[in-house]
């Protein structure tokens, strides 16, 4: 399959994106469950998360999962 512009400027910006030390998808499974919580309860995101909320913006299928438990901790928050 040939690329076409959009996909080659997408995998250029997430070359320009990457950083020397990146957690991975199971590196963000086993924070994610704390940093959701945080986010649910909207308390400040400590610097100890930078690499997880990185690999949020960076990898959609991490970020609606993400996305969705903090929708399920938020509800249980507000007794639903």
């Amino acid at each position: 399959m040939p690329l076409n512009d959009r996909h080659v400027r997408s995998l250029l910006q997430a070359c320009k994106e990457t950083h020397a030390e990146e957690i991975d998808c199971d590196e963000f499974h086993a924070a994610m469950a704390e940093y959701a919580e945080a986010c649910a309860e909207k308390r400040p995101i400590s610097g100890a998360f930078a690499k997880v909320v990185e690999h949020e913006r960076l990898c959609a299928n991490c970020a609606e999962e993400c996305r969705t438990l903090v929708e399920i901790l938020g509800g249980v928050g507000r007794g639903a």
